[in-house]
């Protein structure tokens, strides 16, 4: 019995010394491999300095491209054009000058304005009265009082009325038929007057090509001559210099700032005709 006894114990012992040593060396793998595991270098992700151009919509799972930074250049003329609710022409023709250098549809952007515009709460631009027609009304004010009654008198006085592109006869001439009575002499003249707020590209654009073709047909036709009156600066009402400038002394639509200075008559005084040259003196 005691024989016995210690037979099972021993084996008992046996069993335990085996579980102790798989337990042993489970524990250890289990080290190492963590070890290993730790010791494994992830590769790097390669992180671009670039500015990211696309991203992930959260809702829709699709690929977004951010809208582009607003263009300085084209908001700064967009908010001059918004600002007195007026998309006057030379507006225009500078938003299109901008949008094609940027390559930009220029149709589309002047329908963003137009659209501002209207969401701004200003009256209609054909409500309005445009800018440039004021000045260049204003400015043939100017020159009809700078003709003294004693001796002048209007005898036409042609309005640049049409629409839609329908216009009467008379906006073909010139704007002002004056006539002129000293003594017993009579003499009788055109005026074209054009007023501009600046020069561009050096000089004074009085007339489209085709504009200035029909003066010069119409001057030979009537066999009166015709005289360019040309207001630049300040207002149409009050320009900041004035000059006269007979058409045959004109070779195209463009004259440069450099030669319209031979003609330059002082802002305070009245217009005086030469019956003998029939020029300005």
């Amino acid at each position: 019995m005691n024989r016995m006894t210690g037979l099972i114990l021993m084996s008992i012992g046996v069993l335990f010394f085996l579980a102790g040593a798989l337990i042993y060396n489970a524990s250890k793998n289990s080290k190492t491999n963590s070890l290993n595991f730790v010791a494994v270098e992830e590769p790097v992700a390669h992180v671009s300095t670039e500015p990211v151009l696309e991203k992930m919509s959260m809702e829709t799972g699709q690929i977004e491209t951010p809208a582009p930074e607003p263009d300085n250049e084209l908001g700064k003329a967009t908010e001059m054009a918004i600002a007195d609710g007026v998309l006057s022409n030379n507006e225009r023709k500078i938003l299109k000058e901008i949008a094609t250098r940027k390559g930009l549809d220029y149709k589309k952007v002047i329908k963003d304005v137009e659209k501002q515009l209207a969401e701004s709460g200003t009256e209609s631009e054909t409500e309005l009265i445009d800018f440039n027609k004021k000045q260049g009304d204003d400015f043939e004010k100017f020159i009809v009082q700078k003709f003294n009654k004693k001796y002048f008198s209007i005898k036409e006085w042609a309005g640049d009325k049409y629409v839609d592109g329908v216009y009467a006869e008379t906006t073909t001439q010139p704007d002002i038929l004056v006539e002129i009575k000293v003594r017993d002499k009579t003499d009788i003249f055109w005026v074209e007057c054009k007023w501009r707020q600046n020069t561009y590209n050096g000089g004074i654009e009085f007339a489209t090509k085709d504009q200035f073709k029909r003066y010069n047909q119409y001057q030979q036709k009537r066999k009166i001559p015709i005289f360019v009156a040309i207001g630049l600066g300040n207002k149409g009402i009050s320009p900041s210099q004035l000059f006269v400038v007979p058409l045959d002394k004109l070779k195209s639509n463009f004259i440069h700032l450099n030669y319209l200075q031979y003609f330059e008559k002082e802002i305070e005084d009245d217009l005086y005709y030469n019956m003998k040259t029939c020029n300005f003196n």
